[in-house]
């Protein structure tokens, strides 16, 4: 990602170079994930091969009006962009639909993270109740 990232730095306006420069960051933070999780980083990646399958995927329950509908000319930066944020949209809609089983440690870091906002609001450690499994919400 990092490498991507600053190549297409090279051809991106300067406004707009700030978003390359997370490429780093972004490629430290999967690098991390996968270290840490690796069964669950291998099951992101089958969800996302999943989402990334070719065909044609409803998005809405109703067919729209082809007339209704905006087009962009293949090839530009336009229709290059609106491909991707509808890949990132399928993938994110299909990842956050798993469930991650949390380990008993995994819960008592939740729970230490909830516990000054649930004193604030005048809940006792006795009152936060961690599940087991919980749904990836990226």
């Amino acid at each position: 990602m990092d490498t991507a990232a600053h190549k297409l730095a090279a051809s991106l306006p300067a406004s707009l170079k700030e978003i390359t420069d997370h490429g780093a960051e972004a490629t430290a933070d999967i690098t991390k994930f996968a270290t840490e999780q690796p069964e669950l980083y291998k099951t992101v990646l089958a969800a996302i091969s999943e989402a990334d399958k070719a065909g044609i995927a409803p998005t809405v329950a109703v067919a729209k009006d082809p007339k209704a509908c905006k087009y962009t000319e293949e090839g530009t930066m336009m229709h290059e962009m609106l491909q991707r944020v509808a890949a990132s949209d399928r993938r994110m809609k299909i990842i956050s639909n798993l469930e991650v089983t949390l380990s008993a440690s995994e819960k008592e870091a939740l729970k230490a993270q909830t516990l000054p906002k649930a004193e604030e609001l005048g809940l006792s450690a006795v009152d936060i109740v961690i599940p087991n499994k919980m749904k990836l919400s990226l």
